[in-house]
């Protein structure tokens, strides 16, 4: 009966996952505050343009990532346009990835199948995974990546292992930077088992990364350093943030946190594997939820962190108290039970992430497309897609000027002094997150011309140059 539960609640949540992320995939206009900045970085690299550009002057957009990500989605360029389906499609595709190597590493435990629907069902009903995975964003190829390395790792033996995990692990850095828990994980481990193999596995990533960001950093004159390590490395952690994320982690997954931690008591003894490793790295790493500028998708790495260490616990449980396990895995499952635009998807606050689109979204999208392709100026389309779909350029990325303007990195008379001329006829924010010296400038150089609030919880406001 516990088993049939199991199966059915892993069912339902891959069901609710698959229809919640195709009509993400099929809608056509911004879901979230990064993803029209990760297109426009695909598109500046399908025209051979750098990434990695001076903020004093136009266009002031930052690309706080390695290349990867967006390098990837450009060779899509010429085929499918400025349009937001190739990068959400990677993402859903890296989920399903994850998803297999989830299921891989429980197979390869060798304690049955349910050990794996429980492990794949935890991915599949996690809320940071369904908020998240749909977008056009950085963060579900890094991941894929980072846990590839880690289950490489873990199950490949020899050489063969090793170079495999270091390649797997420096593609997941080189798409996101934070991802370097999977190598420092995998390293240890390594290390711990042979110093040949830790100094082959640190040589095979750090040798070819120095290299590429050395060069990197030379072709744009140390903006690639500015951009990608300094730009990120000064971003405040609130310690109150990152209290209630990691919080709000604990509690929805407390049951599987609670027998993964069980089995790192003995997992982490004698030479600890990689997974043993990866689980409290990944736990930790959850802090920089508290980052300012993060959001859920810091919490899906310990999510699959703890997904590949229940198939573990599930094997160590003694023969007397085998029920517990698909017990706790169907508490677990039942306890993040969710249904799309109703309960379960919103949690932490944050209502527009995990919103399903609908028509209503899809009737502002078209009429915000009217306006910036009707606009008699120039345009800033905070949310940048809006822009790019109607062939005009993105000119600045406004939460990552204000947290330069706060380092001292950034000033702000360029763009106050283009506001104040009329260079742009109207605005469309979203977000509300504008350098306070350009807000002053919107406040009393444009006025609001339309207010239109969205279904998915985002209020979008237009503005227009108030001549004369």
């Amino acid at each position: 009966m516990l088993l049939g539960a199991l199966g059915l609640l892993a069912a339902l949540h891959l069901a609710v996952l698959a229809y919640h992320l195709g009509l993400t995939l099929a809608f056509p206009y911004d879901l979230n505050y990064g993803e029209g900045y990760v297109l426009n970085d695909a598109i500046r690299l399908s025209r051979g343009e750098s990434l990695y550009i001076d903020l004093q002057q136009f266009p002031m957009v930052r690309s706080p990532y390695p290349p990867l990500f967006p390098l990837v989605w450009s060779f899509l360029q010429p085929l499918a346009g400025p349009a937001f389906w190739p990068g959400r499609l990677l993402s859903a595709l890296s989920l399903a990835g994850i998803g297999a190597l989830v299921g891989w590493n429980a197979w390869r435990v060798r304690c049955g199948i349910w050990p794996a629907v429980a492990a794949v069902g935890l991915v599949a009903a996690s809320p940071f995974v369904y908020q998240w995975a749909g977008y056009a964003r950085v963060d579900m190829l890094a991941l894929l990546f980072a846990v590839g390395g880690v289950v490489t790792a873990q199950w490949i033996g020899g050489s063969r292992g090793v170079i495999l995990s270091a390649v797997l692990c420096g593609l997941a850095v080189w798409t996101k930077q934070t991802t370097i828990t999977a190598a420092v994980a995998v390293g240890i481990a390594y290390m711990l088992r042979s110093w040949r193999f830790g100094a082959t596995f640190a040589l095979l990533i750090g040798v070819p990364s120095v290299l590429v960001a050395g060069v990197l950093n030379a072709a744009t004159a140390g903006e690639f350093v500015r951009h990608v390590l300094a730009g990120n490395a000064s971003n405040p952690v609130i310690p109150l943030r990152a209290a209630v994320y990691v919080a709000a982690f604990l509690i929805l997954d407390l049951p599987a946190v609670i027998a993964s931690v069980w089995w790192l008591r003995r997992g982490l003894t004698g030479r600890p594997s990689p997974i043993a490793l990866y689980l409290p790295i990944a736990l930790l790493a959850a802090v920089s939820a508290g980052n300012g500028g993060s959001s859920v998708n810091y919490l899906i790495e310990p999510v699959l962190a703890v997904a590949l260490a229940v198939p573990l616990a599930w094997r160590a449980l003694p023969r007397d108290a085998a029920l517990a396990a698909p017990m706790l895995a169907v508490v677990q499952l039942a306890l993040l039970v969710h249904w799309p635009n109703s309960f379960g998807t919103s949690y932490l606050g944050e209502n527009a992430l995990g919103h399903t689109p609908t028509a209503a979204d899809a009737a502002i999208g078209a009429h915000l497309d009217s306006v910036v392709l009707n606009a008699p100026g120039e345009v800033i389309a905070e949310p940048a897609g809006f822009a790019l779909r109607n062939g005009r350029p993105v000119y600045l990325q406004p939460i990552d000027l204000r947290a330069e303007q706060l380092q001292g990195r950034w000033r702000s008379e360029p763009l106050t002094s283009a506001l104040a001329s009329g260079r742009f006829s109207d605005l469309i924010t979203a977000y509300n997150l504008f350098p306070a010296d350009a807000e002053r400038a919107i406040a009393q150089y444009f006025s609001v011309t339309e207010t239109l609030a969205s279904p998915d919880g985002l209020t979008f406001r237009v503005y227009r140059y108030q001549t004369g």
